[in-house]
């Protein structure tokens, strides 16, 4: 449908039918007994609607009979709406479909783990896959938030700490996503990924100029890439609630960027305009507020526009032309996606999508890639024939393995998939395995830590699989340690579980600790007491297997997209600070416990001296550096080389490093790479208070490094020339790779 077309369309609707198409309905509403029901659909959308919620883990239903309700329910607004506009459908997909049976990859910070984009996008394009056979055409994923608040519960569905790395992976989402024809929504706009103490929904710990440079460059990137939606924060910026806020919504998304699809709710954030800010009197100002700011469509279900809309716009309150304007993007973003000609699902073909070979090898092999093999003091990789005592909460708790927007992690309930635990995975591949749980994720009255320590005694080695549990605490009560609502003022270990630690080392056999969780933690205790640590993050279905493919000897290769803490007392820990703001405590080390960028691997690199093409370079130009890489080893293994750089002689305060280039490289033993980023002086801009993209003349110093704290290589640029102001701020530099 063309733009006139759409503009025909709008001028024909009638105000409740257009205001209809800025709501949404929960898809339970429609159903009778599992079914779509005509008659239900004829009483809550008599005019349309714009979008349908929560169609998988409100439904609880299997793809076949989704895909069924989901077809029906197109064709009844077809065929008995005035206008015949299709909803968008849509359910979320942070770490896969959220619905029965959706394949369940590692979670976001896991996957930013791999540093692959590559990986990204192909996992993001077999979810859109499972997405789109059961008819939803758009989804609330990725999430853009940067991750710098450890204490957060939902740090585990960012990319991590870093505006590079999370641009970057965000981008690939979006192109995965839309591979499979599925619309991406960017959340949440913006700075929720740094809220104040840590809490859910807080004021960000950083003013608006703070977010240019850092937070806002993952959606800038999101937005480049295609994303056709971007999600309000529930937070507030500079005072101002994201959901009322014109500066950020238009004059920034809008007018600056030149974003032309829609800017939707976060769930009841226009109501919380009303009933938790005080900025508008009662839900009807709250609804005007939101759509004069920008807000183009309510989710998940319509409380403050629909009727209460439509009223304001007859009492004058708010133009008919601000209505038909949020109207014009929902359309034109249906158009876009191929709605009006799409026949919708095929449920006879809806369950081809799940449960196949191909996903599952790709969920494990996305696992095994985001793994970080902190630490290891010999005891890894295991041999075969090894006497193993598997202990710990989440050695055979297949739904701790699993992210919090999972359907188990959402709805507390069984997903129909089944789950490869690290206790099943290696009873199939190791001599000899012995279990005890020894202990929960929260302290019980089924504690047995006596139970693992007799199993530890009699074992060559103890793997101690510990950590947390994600989950949901918004509309219900959860088990979870880590999730939406599940925030901490402590990064320990929760229940019984250093105790468990401590003593199954005391037993004098070598102990690998396996963290399983969405958090970051501050562990120690743990590092010191454990012979090898592994973060395996929320590794999702395949996780046990890809796990023990690890501790047997497949080289994990991913790097932290965080850092870790030595105690809570320490945040704000990430890399990006400048150098005043660093310092050591009197009773703790100032440095992180790894810092962002770590990870060790079971193969050896040496690397070369890091050139670059020239020592100057004008404001406007490119700066090309190069490093030679060396795989020493006499096995295969996987390597990150990153690029950090450091602008110093402008009129800002930079942090001491930022990163601005990575490669992934996967080399066999005694395989040699050279590594060549092409890096635009324009990615190294900082916002003026105008907020306009500037780069300064000045000295660069580029450092190429296997983390943030570990350098391999230095050089150093001069920027000559006036100060100049790019269209666009690259987020990070082009590589090429030569293997020789």
């Amino acid at each position: 449908m063309t733009a006139p077309a759409i503009g025909d369309l709008v001028a024909e609707m009638s105000l409740e039918a257009k205001v209809a198409q800025l709501g949404s309905v929960r898809i339970g509403s429609l159903l009778d007994d599992g079914a779509f029901s005509r008659e239900r659909a004829r009483s809550e959308i008599p005019h349309g609607i714009g979008r349908v919620t929560r169609v998988g883990r409100e439904s609880a239903l299997e793809p076949t009979e989704l895909a069924r309700a989901v077809a029906a329910l197109q064709s009844f607004l077809r065929s008995e709406t005035a206008h015949g506009v299709p909803a968008l459908v849509r359910e979320e997909s942070l770490c896969g479909y959220a619905g029965r049976r959706g394949a369940t990859v590692p979670q976001a910070i896991g996957m930013a783990s791999a540093w692959d984009p590559d990986l990204v996008r192909e996992v993001a394009a077999a979810v859109g896959e499972q997405l789109r056979a059961v008819g939803c055409r758009v989804t609330l994923s990725p999430v853009a938030d940067l991750g710098v608040e450890p204490r957060w519960g939902r740090i585990e569905e960012t990319f991590g700490e870093d505006p590079a790395l999370a641009a970057e992976l965000t981008a690939s989402v979006v192109r995965g996503l839309a591979d499979s024809g599925v619309d991406a929504t960017l959340k949440h706009f913006v700075g929720h990924g740094r809220p104040a103490g840590g809490r859910n929904r807080a004021r960000p710990t950083a003013c608006l100029g703070e977010l240019r440079d850092a937070d806002l460059i993952p959606f800038r990137a999101g937005i480049d890439a295609g994303a056709p939606s971007v999600m309000a924060a529930y937070n507030t910026v500079d005072g101002v609630p994201c959901h009322a806020n014109r500066r950020l919504l238009t004059e920034l998304l809008r007018e600056e960027w030149g974003f032309g699809g829609t800017v939707v709710s976060d769930g009841r954030g226009i109501e919380m305009l009303a009933d938790d800010y005080g900025v508008a009197p009662d839900r009807t100002a709250a609804g005007v507020r939101a759509i004069e700011a920008g807000i183009d469509v309510e989710l998940p279900e319509t409380e403050c526009f629909g009727d209460r809309l439509v009223g304001a716009v007859r009492d004058g309150r708010v133009p008919e032309s601000t209505v038909d304007r949020a109207v014009g993007r929902h359309l034109r973003q249906k158009a876009d996606a191929g709605l009006f000609d799409d026949p919708g699902p095929a449920p006879e073909r809806a369950a081809d999508a799940f449960g196949t070979d191909a996903v599952r090898s790709l969920a494990r092999r996305a696992a095994r890639r985001s793994l970080v093999l902190l630490e290891n003091d010999g005891v890894l990789p295991l041999a075969d024939a090894s006497s193993v005592a598997v202990v710990g909460p989440n050695a055979d708790a297949g739904r701790n393995l699993l992210g919090n927007y999972s359907y188990a992690g959402a709805e507390n309930a069984d997903g129909g998939i089944e789950v490869v635990t690290p206790r099943a995975a290696l009873r199939e591949r190791v001599a000899t395995v012995a279990y005890a749980a020894g202990c929960g994720v929260r302290a019980g009255p089924d504690d047995d830590i006596e139970a693992a320590v007799e199993a530890a005694r009699g074992a060559d080695v103890a793997v101690a699989c510990v950590g947390g549990q994600s989950g949901i605490d918004v509309e219900r009560d959860s088990p979870g340690t880590a999730g939406e609502a599940l925030d901490r003022t402590e990064l320990g270990l929760p229940g019984r579980q250093s105790e468990l630690i401590e003593r199954v080392a005391a037993t004098g056999t070598p102990v690998v600790a396996v963290i399983v969780s969405g958090r970051p933690l501050a562990v120690p205790d743990v590092v010191e007491q454990a012979d090898a640590t592994v973060a395996a993050w929320l590794p999702g279905q395949e996780g046990g297997a890809a796990i023990a493919d690890v501790l047997l000897g497949a080289d994990p290769g991913g790097r932290l997209p965080v850092s870790l803490p030595r105690s809570v007392g320490q945040l704000p820990i990430h890399y990006r600070q400048d150098a005043v703001s660093r310092g050591e405590y009197v009773f703790t080390e100032g440095t992180a416990l790894f810092p962002f960028g770590h990870g060790e691997s079971y193969a050896a690199f040496e690397y070369g001296e890091c050139s670059v093409a020239t020592e100057e370079s004008q404001t406007d130009g490119t700066i090309t550096a190069s490093v030679s890489v060396e795989n020493v080893a006499d096995r295969d293994g996987s390597e990150v080389v990153q690029l950090y750089a450091r602008h110093s002689g402008g009129r800002t305060v930079r942090p001491e490093r930022e990163l601005v280039g990575f490669e992934r490289l996967d080399l066999d033993a005694g395989a040699r790479a050279m590594v060549t980023f092409d890096l635009p002086t324009a990615t190294l801009a900082v916002h003026d208070r105008d907020g306009r993209p500037v780069v300064e003349p000045g000295t660069v110093d580029l450092v190429v490094g296997r983390s943030a704290a570990d350098s391999r290589g230095r050089a150093t640029v001069e920027l000559r020339g006036e100060p100049t102001q790019p269209d666009r701020r690259p987020h990070r530099a082009d590589s090429t790779v030569t293997v020789r």
